[in-house]
């Protein structure tokens, strides 16, 4: 994950084996998921595979709660120091011995291995012949955070506000750029092989927060 911080604001830009695992659970056993969580599907495509020991019916019932935790708790990760409290899951997690632990523990490594293969490969089939490849896209990107706020404060005339802000890069079909929070954001890697589009997306929600 790259970071750009000062005593003022803090943003980084990265990917979150947790969000990357949620999403490859959905995959792979077909979830259905609430409204506000759809998503395009993992890409490269993860073949449906629902094994016997796996209870697909109470995974479905946790997963929902599950993502909106694990989008909190990432959320509360950025705010370190001794006054912040730890953020309280209160739905299924992994290590509880829940559905959802379950599920985890079979697929994981197969997750791990899915998005090791298609993101240590450089270019994504289609991306274009510029485009940085995915981790050094998060080098790239995090500087250019740091240099958008530094332009922002020179058109505004003053210090930034202070703000925390959090793009998480997702492996996902189609174009996507979801604000979670005031200071999340989920980023399709399609999106941000698109220079000029995530430049104006990333200088808005930047002049916004700043």
């Amino acid at each position: 994950m790259q970071l750009e911080n000062t005593t003022s604001w803090r943003a980084s830009w990265g990917s979150e084996h947790q969000i990357d695992l949620a999403l490859y659970l959905r995959d792979v056993l077909a979830l259905s998921v609430d409204d506000g969580q759809v998503l395009p599907p993992v890409e490269p495509a993860v073949p449906v595979h629902i094994p016997p020991a796996i209870n697909r019916a109470e995974v479905q019932a946790q997963w929902s709660g599950w993502w909106t935790d694990l989008l909190t708790a990432l959320r509360g990760r950025s705010e370190p120091g001794p006054r912040t409290p730890r953020t309280r899951l209160r739905r299924p997690v992994p290590g509880d011995g829940s559905a959802i632990d379950l599920a985890v523990q079979h697929f994981a490594p197969a997750a791990s291995r899915h998005f090791a293969a298609a993101r240590g490969s450089g270019l994504r089939d289609g991306a274009p012949l510029s485009a940085p490849g995915f981790y050094r896209r998060h080098i790239l990107a995090g500087d250019r955070m740091g240099q958008l706020v530094r332009e922002t404060e020179v058109d505004l005339g003053r210090r930034a506000h202070p703000f925390r802000l959090s793009v998480i890069e997702i492996s996902v079909a189609g174009r996507i750029w979801t604000r979670t929070a005031e200071d999340q954001i989920l980023v399709s890697s399609r999106f941000a092989e698109d220079p000029p589009a995530l430049e104006a997306a990333m200088r808005a929600v930047i002049r916004e927060l700043a």
